[in-house]
């Protein structure tokens, strides 16, 4: 076995590419404690390393973003549809 292999098998851990609320929630743009309250209403993709650590796949972030189906709460979206049957 060589030094290069074994490089690669480590840049290939499952756990590499990992990062905090934080991380996170300063490339979104909102806080993170905002960015956790959405991950424990399950309105985001994130995983939980034991009982208290909320970690998040940059990869699955980005499939949320463009899947756009889950970026508004059910009170924001009715909010807007009253918004723009009022303005009708």
């Amino acid at each position: 076995m060589n030094e290069t292999s074994g490089q690669n098998n480590a840049s290939n851990s499952p756990l590499e590419g990992l990062q905090t609320a934080p991380e996170i929630a300063a490339l979104l743009r909102i806080h993170p404690v905002t960015l956790l309250r959405w991950a424990r209403e399950g309105r985001i993709p994130h995983r939980r390393l034991g009982s208290r650590k909320i970690v998040f796949i940059p990869a699955e972030i980005a499939d949320w973003l463009r899947s756009g189906a889950k970026l508004y709460t059910v009170s924001a979206v009715r909010a807007a549809s009253t918004k723009e049957s009022e303005a009708a």
